[in-house]
């Protein structure tokens, strides 16, 4: 079966979340969601299309995930988030036992240099760090040996995430 009939089917089975113009970041979305949901979800999702997922395909995952948590700013509103969730921040904003707990989460190490909103939805910007990440183990050839059709686009795929601007290069036909 050809590569295009392959992402045809994988494409039906699971839609690319299009939320417009992904200007959701989806670290934002990661800090929120338990690990294990969005694992249960990739689980499922990859099951569902065929795709057998091995621990170095989850260390990949794993730690796009924990740069989403730790090196993109996404303190920002995200506009997605419910009323709820708003007056609970803003109470948390008079709670110092929250705050404290809060600054806490905010005091978090990242080797790779903290990442603006509007760069954490640039599908290039975090393809390069995931690449830098990898480099020991072949860095490009290794990530697209695990993720054929480009390692962000295919995690945000089968995790449900928003997709990235510039998740495809239509110069080369690639996927990052």
């Amino acid at each position: 079966m050809n590569d295009d009939k392959v992402l045809g089917r994988i494409l039906k089975a699971v839609r690319p979340i299009e939320l417009p113009p992904a200007e959701y970041p989806p670290a934002a979305i990661v800090r929120d969601t338990p690990r294990d949901d969005l694992k249960q979800r990739i689980r499922a999702n990859a099951e569902k299309v065929g795709i057998e997922l091995t621990d170095e395909h989850w260390e990949v995952i794993d730690f796009l995930f924990d740069f989403y948590v730790n090196c993109c700013d996404s303190d920002t509103d995200p506009g997605y988030v419910k009323q709820e969730t708003y007056w609970k921040y803003v109470d948390c904003l008079y709670d110092e036992a929250c705050m404290k707990e809060k600054e806490s989460h905010l005091k978090r190490e990242c080797p790779y240099g903290e990442l603006s909103p509007k760069e954490c939805t640039s599908g290039y910007r975090v393809y390069r760090i995931l690449e830098s990440r990898f480099k020991d183990k072949g860095g490009a050839t290794h990530l697209y040996r695990l993720f054929p059709y480009g390692p962000i686009f295919t995690i945000h795929l089968l995790a449900q995430l928003p997709r990235l601007r510039h998740d495809a290069n239509p110069h080369f036909g690639t996927s990052f």
